[in-house]
């Protein structure tokens, strides 16, 4: 059970009453260097967080204590690793926060009433859904030879390894439309917190729009410190090794053009384009082995799932995950979809030979120019396409195609290929204006792994993994609120 809950409004009053108590230069710090985690911790609701973690505690025996504190702890942290102000070091931060009693007084604690270093593993577990296993036990010993096998490496620049299922997006796909659960979700848990205390509150506020989302996609490479070849225990036998991080796998990092031990961090976003700023609303780990394509459909299944207040009207996304099940999963949900194409595709046979078209389906005319999308038709169920001379083809043009001074028109049908012929025509300024916001997902890989410092910690486990980065997902909330209020006071005077 949960002894105490220190309120929002306790906190509050609490640091007003220990800031009398502080000296000069200690006063000074706080309105100086942690000015800026102060207000954002004043903005993290920990409140919201009490009904969701009150069933994960026993109503019997030992009372756990310090709760909002300790998730306080952990968004201090990283609010101050991302200023440089914290080593990235979980160990030395508790530790330090025993002899600071300005950074205690932030999380709501005095130094003497400061949790354990164990009562962070535990806060950490509670949350994690998987069933109890001696996987990471010290003395666990698993076949030397287990990390051996890599990925085959893929031909051409900036591209993913293949997935060793060739058919398992059209599995899930299938899965999905019958409206089945994918099992084995761990990180359930994690993504409904951070639903409840992350995306939720920025729906209140604003920072998420209720109608007319864009979410956005992409996978990044999360390299681990542990080695792939596990450490020997001495006795044990020599074809038995232990490893530190048994979760990890090998992968391929297309970014840097090499193989890499680690997992695949997959996020799902938005872009606030009146803040200028990028949101999370979803973050999982998965095998560095899974292809994007499979990491999208199962992330995309999770947010159905855990966040149904999250109206989606566009999604976008990269060639990884330019595949047909991807396509009917999202039209299937009313979706628009907005996804780059993959050059390794070829022509659909459902295209007439009669029509020339570009690699994304625009057609073509006789003169090899990509003609110009003009409107559909709703009682033929054709999109139309003009010449991209216009009335003044006869001017232009070499090739006299037509007679029609309004100049050559060509009609396409949507179900000939849902890849080529989506909602949106690709290459107009209207599909182009929504497709620029999926670089909301690379800017935020970007921050959660340098800014935020996740590749620089040294984590084991992707229950460690995952719940740090929900952390960091949390404080790019409130590094979003903390703008908008900013920008609110700045219009204000």
């Amino acid at each position: 059970m949960i002894k105490y809950w220190q309120s929002m409004q306790d906190y509050k009053y609490f640091l007003t009453e220990s800031k009398v108590h502080f000296d000069p230069s200690e006063r000074n710090r706080l309105h100086t260097e942690l000015w800026k985690p102060w207000q954002k911790l004043r903005l993290f609701d920990t409140d919201k967080a009490m009904q969701f973690l009150l069933p994960f505690y026993s109503s019997t025996g030992r009372p756990a204590i310090n709760q909002p504190q300790i998730l306080r702890s952990f968004i201090l942290f990283f609010l101050l690793h991302s200023e440089g102000l914290a080593k990235p070091s979980l160990t030395l931060w508790v530790d330090r926060l025993k002899h600071d009693r300005v950074l205690a007084a932030l999380i709501g604690c005095t130094p003497d009433s400061l949790p354990q270093p164990g009562s962070y593993f535990d806060f950490m577990d509670r949350l994690w859904a998987a069933p109890g296993t001696d996987l990471y036990a010290r003395d666990k010993l698993l076949p030397a030879s287990r990390n051996r096998k890599k990925p085959v490496r893929p031909k051409g620049k900036n591209q993913k390894a293949q997935e060793a299922k060739p058919k398992i997006t059209d599995s899930i796909e299938k899965w999905l439309l019958r409206g089945k659960d994918i099992p084995f979700n761990f990180e359930e848990r994690l993504q409904r917190f951070f639903y409840y205390v992350a995306v939720l509150p920025s729906m209140e506020c604003g920072l998420i729009p209720r109608d007319h989302l864009t979410v956005s996609g992409d996978g990044t490479a999360v390299h681990t410190h542990a080695s792939p070849h596990g450490h020997h225990r001495a006795g044990a036998p020599e074809n038995l090794r232990h490893f530190s991080d048994p979760d990890a796998a090998w992968g391929w990092d297309s970014d840097l053009e090499k193989y890499y031990f680690g997992y695949t961090l997959f996020q799902l976003s938005c872009y606030n384009s009146q803040l200028r700023t990028d949101i999370p609303l979803l973050l999982r780990f998965t095998s560095a082995r899974r292809h994007d394509s499979v990491c999208f459909l199962t992330a995309f299944h999770e947010l159905e799932k855990h966040m149904p207040a999250v109206p989606i009207e566009n999604m976008c996304l990269d060639s990884a995950m330019d595949n047909y099940p991807t396509y009917r999963l999202l039209k299937s949900r009313g979706i628009r979809a907005f996804i780059d194409l993959n050059d390794k595709c070829g022509r659909p046979k459902t295209i007439p030979d009669t029509i020339t078209i570009d690699r994304d389906g625009t057609p073509l005319c006789q003169e090899n120019l990509r003609m110009k999308p003009n409107g559909y038709d709703c009682s033929s169920g054709y999109l139309m396409w003009r010449c991209p001379y216009g009335k003044e083809h006869c001017h232009k043009c070499r090739n006299s195609c037509t007679d029609s001074r309004y100049g050559r028109v060509v009609k396409t049908r949507p179900e000939w290929d849902i890849r080529l012929y989506t909602d949106v025509p690709r290459g107009t300024d209207a599909y182009k204006k929504v497709y620029d916001q999926r670089t909301a997902t690379e800017r935020i890989n970007n921050r959660i792994l340098n800014d935020y410092g996740l590749h620089r910690m040294f984590i084991h486990t992707k229950e460690h993994y995952s719940f740090m980065t929900t952390m960091i997902g949390i404080c790019l909330h409130l590094d979003a609120r903390y703008k908008q209020q900013a920008q609110c006071a700045q219009t204000a005077a």
